[in-house]
């Protein structure tokens, strides 16, 4: 394999954007997140959520 793993896909994958904003949104619940985004660019695409948010005035 020429990633070396076997959880992530091959070029040309066909991902289903439908699932994947599922399997987002059930992610970002578990994760009691606060934000969820992604960002994409050439043949990649990465997926960030924010969890645990607290201003950093309130950190003391």
């Amino acid at each position: 394999m020429e990633n070396d793993s076997p959880v992530l896909p091959w070029p040309g994958f066909n991902c289903h954007p439908e699932c994947v904003a599922e399997a987002r949104t059930a992610a970002a619940s578990v994760l009691d997140a606060a934000g969820l985004w992604t960002e994409s660019m050439d043949d990649v695409q990465l997926h960030f959520a924010v969890h645990d948010l607290v201003l950093a005035a309130e950190r003391q």
